[in-house]
């Protein structure tokens, strides 16, 4: 691993574990043993360390989300790749507790936050057609019900680590399990007979 991947790693595992706001580019470089300035050769202020963990996070989920859309005819494998993507936002979990302010101190990222949150919605309404036109979903009783399920999807997937962080009182190995069941359980009520079951050979809920 490079220097400035093993910076990026361990940054994101100082943030994960003790939040932006505490950590500094000295912190970092104490904890790799690296010089100061050899640290800010790479990253000159931690603004940019923060900044491209959070496009090296978005780059890989638009990877499982394009991997879901594209395997849409393969029901199972579409419903395992949503735990994987679960797992890559939880391994960047301190941009999701901090997104507001984030977002609010780079405003290249809200606006890049906002296209990546279009692009997930088309994907999401593309999955529901097929899953309706191929008997997995009930029909829509109108456009609004259908937006209403996209957004609240959405919704969970962006901001459930920020609940787990302060609500969850399960074991921390069935932390993921748990807000995938919850995640499903939005969709449920709107599956057929052949949906539940489809569902049911991935991921018991």
């Amino acid at each position: 691993m490079k220097t400035k991947e093993k910076i990026l790693e361990t940054a994101r595992i100082l943030f994960n574990t003790h939040g932006i706001s505490a950590i500094s580019s000295k912190s970092i470089a104490e904890e790799m043993g690296i010089s100061y300035g050899n640290l800010c050769y790479h990253f000159p202020k931690k603004d940019d360390i923060i900044l491209q963990l959070y496009l090296n996070m978005q780059k890989n989920v638009e990877q499982q989300f394009k991997s879901i859309k594209e395997e849409v005819i393969n029901l199972e494998f579409m419903l395992s790749r949503l735990k994987i993507l679960f797992e890559e936002i939880y391994k960047y979990k301190f941009i999701y507790l901090g997104i507001t302010k984030v977002v609010r101190h780079f405003d290249h990222i809200k606006k890049h936050a906002q296209d990546q949150f279009d692009q997930r919605w088309n994907i999401l309404d593309t999955i529901s057609g097929f899953l309706v036109a191929n008997g997995y979903m009930k029909p829509f009783k109108d456009e609004k019900q259908k937006n209403m399920l996209i957004h609240a999807l959405l919704m969970v997937s962006n901001s459930w680590i920020s609940d787990a962080e302060v609500f969850y009182k399960g074991a921390d190995e069935e932390k993921l399990d748990y807000y995938m069941q919850l995640f499903f359980n939005l969709v449920r009520p709107t599956l057929t007979e052949k949906g539940l079951e489809g569902f049911k050979k991935v991921y018991q809920f």
